[in-house]
């Protein structure tokens, strides 16, 4: 099936424990109107992740949101097509791998698929344990093969790790992949619009809000945006996009392309940028500019508006 625009693919790693399933649920019930789709990459015979998500009705599941949820199960291309297919179509396709998978390799097959787009690939790090994983031989390539990929990680169950575990943590972290963000968390808490990116057009300067759910964890995080009709050179953009501090998680925009009669969109998580053309047949609302979700108090502004005032030279 072709679709007007690629799906955007977003793939959860983490170690057995990690938390992923519980974050799944929360972004379902915040969805914030998205309709996301869920494959599911159970690890072992019982697929129990997918029914901790939902209710199982033959390969797809029925979620609390009114979105679709289906299992990978015997072939990756099949349930690709299956989401692809899937009507009402999906805006965002989730995938939870297993414990033990490499990220990248599910990636991969995104990058394969015309149809399809990597948003980005994230990974959950249990606090609390993820010192005592790491040190085991026969474990340690898989998390670390899962934190060296990932474009955001997530430090989750926070609340049960002491101060001192909680910098060991990041420490390694940061040893291992050094251009993602390392964002604390508790009980799989995170906004929709960190997780999966900003929508365009908001409220330039607001905190980004979690209602009617409002969690106090939202205000680490700020919103920053810019309307420019501005032309850019793609490659000036990409290059100052990758000199942003890593307190910038998520950016997002859409721009006039030097030389080129169509408009662009771009969307950086972490150190990964898509570039990539805006489809014809996708409503726009003629306003052409950039948003990007970044940590308070750390002036991530600007360092926007330092690139920014470059670009439009």
């Amino acid at each position: 099936m072709t679709r007007n625009q690629p799906l955007p693919m977003t793939v959860l790693a983490g170690f057995l424990g990690a938390g992923k399933t519980t974050l799944v649920n929360h972004l379902l019930r915040h969805s914030n109107g998205q309709k996301i789709m869920v494959l599911v990459n159970d690890f072992g015979e019982l697929p129990i992740d997918q029914d901790l998500i939902a209710a199982q009705d033959g390969d797809i599941l029925t979620l609390a949101n009114g979105c679709a949820c289906c299992s990978m199960g015997g072939d990756l291309y099949k349930a690709f097509d299956a989401a692809l297919s899937f009507s009402p179509a999906p805006d965002h396709l989730l995938i939870e791998a297993s414990g033990v998978a490499e990220p990248t390799r599910i990636a991969n097959f995104a990058r394969a698929e015309p149809d399809l787009t990597l948003n980005s690939i994230i990974t959950m790090v249990d606090a609390a344990n993820f010192d005592e994983t790491i040190s085991k031989p026969r474990l340690s390539d898989i998390v670390e093969a899962q934190v060296s990929t990932a474009h955001m990680i997530l430090l989750n169950k926070c609340d049960l790790a002491s101060a001192q575990e909680l910098s060991k943590c990041e420490i390694l972290l940061k040893e291992l992949n050094s251009k993602a963000p390392v964002l604390k968390i508790t009980r799989g808490k995170l906004s929709s619009e960190v997780f999966f990116g900003a929508e365009m057009d908001p409220p330039e300067g607001d905190a980004i809000s979690d209602k009617p759910h409002s969690h106090s964890h939202e205000a680490d995080f700020a919103r920053w945006s810019l309307q420019t009709d501005c032309v850019i050179d793609k490659t000036t953009l990409r290059d100052g996009l990758a000199n942003l501090p890593s307190s910038i998680l998520r950016f997002k925009g859409i721009f006039r392309a030097k030389g080129e009669a169509k408009l662009w969109t771009v969307h950086k998580v972490g150190p990964h940028v898509n570039i990539t053309p805006l489809s014809p047949d996708i409503t726009f609302s003629g306003k052409t500019g950039f948003v990007a979700i970044g940590l308070q108090g750390t002036s991530f502004e600007k360092s926007l508006n330092a690139t920014f005032q470059f670009l439009e030279l």
